[in-house]
């Protein structure tokens, strides 16, 4: 007979079976490393991670879904550079604004004053010259926002058109495994029977989809992932270095502009008619609502997972089949001298599954999530 789905507490509703076992995993998690329920998140497939930069940049420049766990492979990722480029052309302060922000007389006196300056001043040094020109801070601070924008654009455009560099980060992948290198490692210990299920009081408030069933696309609601998740589960995972790799732009990016264009949906700074615009970025359904703060890695990991369902033949051998695809909860392939997954069975039906991953291959099990406002320092 099926197993039936199991309740989350507090909730009127039933949860899917492999959802409430991941929910449990979710919570052995943030006890066990330990971390932070108001922004993690678990990340599917873990990985390995490709050996090059390129590679670890790609998958921190991502705009995470409002989920527990971000299933990569079935979701795809909406990237954090691809939202942010085309804001930095919406963003304008024209001279105009200057006027309308100092006075008409005091904005002639200031034109007049720099019509006498031989050569004329770069953009950059106008503050630091209005400061001095004027007897109070009126425009100073348009003026320090048009040199910010002059910035910020300049340091995109290498980043954009036919030779367009690719969206770097801060640290390469050879400084990554350094970090794992002199990192600890961690256990953790799971009991589906006793640990709660109870994700209520995260980021997301419960909610948890693109969960994948007991090997990598098999489905959480297929009849062999729905009796594995619902039978008792114990997982020993053993993590031999681990770490927070914290998600920072490269060159390309200024969080002073986003700041600011976040912070005011007035023309300026914003074009009239902008595209996209302040709603497109930032409103309710905005493509730009939350960021990437870091991800949790961990490198040379050995995990063994039992299940005392009891699986005939056939089913045995549909479970062998999948297993080079890779197992929950991490679903990272078999791949030769990098990562192994093996399953054997009792006789009685029960599953043992073993993960193992070698050194050097590191796994990114999961991410550390902000909304936009908390990720640009606003209260939250």
């Amino acid at each position: 007979m099926e197993a039936q789905d199991t309740p989350i507490p507090g909730s009127a509703t039933s949860t899917p079976p492999m959802v409430a076992l991941q929910n449990r995993w979710y919570n052995a998690l943030v006890g066990a490393l330990p971390l932070d329920r108001s922004m993690f998140q678990l990340v599917q497939p873990s990985g390995p991670m490709p050996t090059t930069d390129q590679a670890l940049w790609a998958s921190l420049d991502v705009i995470p879904p409002a989920s527990l766990t971000f299933n990569r492979s079935i979701l795809g990722a909406a990237q954090f550079f691809t939202e942010y480029a085309p804001m930095v052309g919406q963003i304008q302060f024209p001279q105009t604004a200057l006027e309308q922000e100092i006075g008409e007389q005091n904005y002639k006196a200031w034109s007049a004053y720099l019509a006498t300056q031989s050569p004329p001043p770069p953009d950059n040094q106008l503050p630091a010259l209005f400061q001095i020109w004027a007897a109070r801070n009126a425009g100073v601070a348009f003026l320090s926002r048009l040199v910010l924008l002059d910035a910020a654009q300049q340091a995109l455009a290498p980043y954009q058109g036919p030779n367009a560099k690719p969206a770097d980060f801060t640290g390469s992948f050879a400084d990554l495994l350094q970090t794992l290198k002199v990192s600890s490692g961690r256990n953790v210990s799971f009991d589906s029977t006793r640990a709660s299920g109870d994700v209520s009081n995260t980021w997301t408030g419960g909610v948890d989809f693109g969960v994948d069933g007991l090997w990598t696309g098999s489905g959480s609601s297929l009849r062999l992932s729905r009796k594995f998740a619902a039978s008792n589960i114990t997982a020993s995972a053993q993590f031999q270095s681990y770490a927070q790799w914290t998600a920072v732009p490269g060159a390309w990016y200024s969080s002073s502009l986003l700041n600011l264009a976040y912070s005011s949906q007035a023309t300026p700074p914003w074009v009239a008619n902008a595209n996209p615009s302040w709603s497109d970025l930032f409103g309710p359904d905005g493509s730009m609502p939350r960021a990437l703060a870091s991800i949790v890695v961990v490198d040379g990991s050995n995990t063994t997972i039992t299940s005392d369902a009891v699986f005939g033949a056939a089913d045995q051998q549909t479970i062998l089949d999948g297993a080079p695809l890779g197992f929950w909860p991490f679903y990272v392939p078999t791949l030769d001298g990098s990562v192994s997954n093996s399953v054997s069975f009792s006789g009685t039906g029960g599953a043992e599954i073993e993960i193992v991953s070698q050194p050097g291959h590191p796994l990114v099990i999961g991410a550390n999530v902000l909304g936009i406002a908390q990720f640009l320092g606003h209260a939250r």
